[in-house]
């Protein structure tokens, strides 16, 4: 018998209720009350244009990685963007219902009740303002969900937080990126093409899922609603080329991506909450890898991500677990059916030990002693109960101890000398860029440019991650 060494935090299961009737008449009119999202629809064509006719040149700035450490970076790991990581991974096995208006929601409580996130999902995320789908249709989009965009959704999540104003921002990743970011880049059995396909069929699957969030009042923090369903607006650039046969093979790809108007609300550290967290590049590849096949490991994976905190000793039961990675349904069928106690049991083995290859380590906080204990070969009669009873603890992996031990022990990490100005000039020329063009990708004036590029003026610290992803120095 396997020796388990793992754990996790309180996970209440959420209570779905119908939604008022009050809420939803009332969502037009708060829509208009939000701040719109900044349009970047030119800036995509703009961008698409400049990809297309300058195609690009031999490589001559290494890319700055999102883990540049090679193992971890802070990442937005708020309630909301747990919620949108659920839909992606749990997908028809979440708590889904038909609201009076036909439309198929997702309910999440806040604060025992208090306040509420509705999710949504649309097969058209790119309208301002995206439709939610009824039913029919929403089931049919929660279906072709793959749990490896979750993978794609840790990587925006991470993005965002490096955005010193999200919501007024947004950022630009290439497919050279992500196809190290996800280890797409080590199949070796793909040809890119193939590669790339992957990439464009799962990036858009986090903006398919919308949320309404109600938050009450915490602390010195007001209530607020977000009403402006938008999770994330991605803009996705394809680059083809013709090979001998007179096919059309997609060659690159960049993606622009605008984090919603929940930001203003979830990562702004002045006015209201700043919901970060650490992810480690180990966890985004293994989402990726092992999302089809293994859909349970994935779904307890992503959990753990949100759920655990630093610090934070609270404890899960075996049933809260089951539920997670296999859904709450056939746990229920399982009471009645040995043959798929048997099987749940042993995919619950074996999960764990997949949660182990990324770092997360269970304790056992109470349970029987079979389950530790490699002497039994065999589960004694009623195992399945004692499972479903026993209390876990998770314990974090080195790579997010470590960087948490990093971050306390550093004075400060505002220490990076901004490059001179040559070397951006030379960075942008060898995109074959404009000095407008890439004060519009930078959010800055021409004059902001020429100012940098001459010397004059230098690259602020919070300019600077935006500068090095883009520029790819």
């Amino acid at each position: 018998m396997l020796r388990l060494k793992n754990s996790i935090a309180h996970n209440s299961n959420q209570l779905v209720t119908n939604i008022k009737e009050e809420f939803q008449s009332d969502r037009t009119a708060q829509l208009e009350k939000q701040v719109p999202f900044i349009g970047i629809k030119k800036f995509a064509e703009k961008l698409q244009l400049n990809y297309q006719q300058h195609p690009a040149k031999p490589r001559q700035f290494k890319n700055a990685s999102l883990f540049s450490d090679g193992k971890t970076n802070i990442a937005a790991l708020s309630l909301v963007l747990r919620g949108v990581a659920e839909v992606l991974s749990q997908k028809m096995d979440l708590s889904w219902k038909a609201e009076v208006n036909g439309t198929l929601s997702y309910e999440q409580e806040v604060e025992g009740g208090q306040g509420k996130i509705f999710y949504y999902v649309t097969d058209n995320s790119e309208p301002p303002q995206p439709e939610t789908l009824a039913q029919e249709a929403a089931l049919a989009a929660i279906d072709q969900f793959d749990p490896r965009a979750c993978a794609i959704h840790l990587i925006y999540c991470a993005l965002a937080a490096s955005l010193d104003k999200p919501w007024e921002g947004n950022f630009v990743i290439n497919h050279s990126q992500l196809l190290e970011y996800t280890g797409l880049v080590r199949r070796r059995d793909l040809c890119k093409h193939e590669q790339l396909s992957i990439l464009y069929h799962l990036l858009r699957q986090p903006a398919q899922v919308l949320a309404c969030i109600t938050w009450p009042q915490q602390g010195e923090v007001g209530a607020f609603t977000v009403a402006d369903l938008k999770i994330w607006e991605i803009t996705i650039v394809r680059n083809f080329k013709t090979d001998k046969a007179g096919n059309n093979k997609l060659v690159g790809l960049k993606v622009i991506g605008q984090p919603g108007v929940w930001t203003k609300y979830f990562l702004n550290k002045s006015k209201y909450y700043c919901h970060t967290g650490i992810i480690t590049k180990k966890t985004v590849q293994k989402l990726f890898s092992i999302g089809k096949q293994n859909a349970g490991a994935a779904r307890m994976l992503i959990w753990l991500t949100f759920q655990i905190k630093p610090g934070i000793q609270d404890y899960v039961t075996g049933k809260t677990l089951i539920e997670i990675a296999y859904g709450a349904d056939r746990v229920a069928i399982a009471q009645a059916d040995r043959q798929l106690r048997r099987q749940l049991a042993d995919d619950f083995e074996t999960d764990l030990k997949v949660l182990q290859e990324v770092g997360w380590l269970a304790e056992l906080e109470t349970g029987p002693a079979w389950l530790i204990d490699s002497a039994h070969k065999k589960r004694p009669i009623g195992f399945w109960d004692e499972l479903l009873n026993t209390r876990w603890h998770f314990i974090l992996p080195t790579e997010v101890q470590e960087r948490l031990t990093l971050r306390t022990t550093q004075p400060s990490v505002n220490n990076i000398q901004p490059p001179p100005g040559n070397v951006i000039r030379e960075a942008r020329k060898a995109k074959s860029w404009s000095r407008e063009f890439f004060a519009t990708i930078m959010g800055k004036s021409v004059s902001w440019v020429d100012a940098v590029e001459t010397g004059h003026r230098k690259v602020s610290q919070k300019d600077l991650p935006k500068l090095f992803n883009i520029l790819e120095l």
